[in-house]
């Protein structure tokens, strides 16, 4: 299996990242039932229960945080151009501003309708609320599908990225964020047909997969 290409780092900042005692925390624990087994609904349902509940104090924080979506910024500046994107996970909309500035159409979507509720509204942008792994999205109809701090569902994904489309999936503070799949992990996970590149930006990191041929 070809291994990630990984670019030098990007936006590197001075201040320290923000501590969320991420190995141990709630939700990376829940994300690990999810990984080793995508049909552990219970571990859905908390995930969805647990950003559900912090939906409310969610957009201030994120604010406060200075390099959230670089890992965004820098991985779109390696994508291919897409007519449109399929936005994962949006909560309260953080990485779709910059989404919507690469693609003149974007749907965002979230489990969650409390945090698309806080969204920012953008004439290119259409939130919908909807499970990660039932996307009500025709097979092989995406060119870009974007996450950011979200929880994969690879077999859905496969099914939904159209054969020339591509991944981008982004973490704002590496190894330090609760909801983190190690980027060579994630491209195991997807197996051979696909290759990809990645890169640090910020406090995260970002990667970028295409299909194979």
């Amino acid at each position: 299996m070809q291994p990630l290409y990984w670019h030098p780092p990007t936006d590197t900042p001075d201040e320290v990242p923000y501590e969320m005692n991420a190995p141990t925390h709630r939700s990376r624990l829940a994300l690990e039932r999810v990984l080793t087994d995508p049909d552990d609904g219970s571990a859905w349902e908390f995930l969805a229960e647990t950003y559900d509940e912090m939906a409310e104090e969610w957009p201030e924080w994120a604010r406060s945080q200075h390099w959230y979506n670089s890992s965004v910024r820098a991985g779109l500046g390696h994508a291919k151009p897409a007519t449109w994107a399929f936005e994962v996970g949006c909560g309260t909309g953080q990485a779709t501003a910059p989404l919507a500035a690469f693609a003149p159409r974007v749907i965002a979507s979230d489990v969650n309708l409390s945090m698309i509720d806080l969204a920012p509204r953008q004439p290119e942008v259409q939130y919908l609320a909807c499970d990660v792994r039932r996307l009500p999205l025709r097979s092989g109809s995406v060119p870009l599908l974007v996450g950011l701090n979200a929880v994969p569902h690879v077999r859905e994904f496969e099914r939904v990225i159209a054969p020339s489309g591509q991944l981008l999936w982004c973490t704002s503070f590496a190894a330090g964020t609760p909801l983190y799949v190690d980027p060579e992990r994630l491209r195991q996970l997807f197996g051979p047909g696909w290759h990809g590149e990645a890169g640090r930006a910020g406090h995260g990191d970002w990667m970028l997969l295409s299909r194979n041929g």
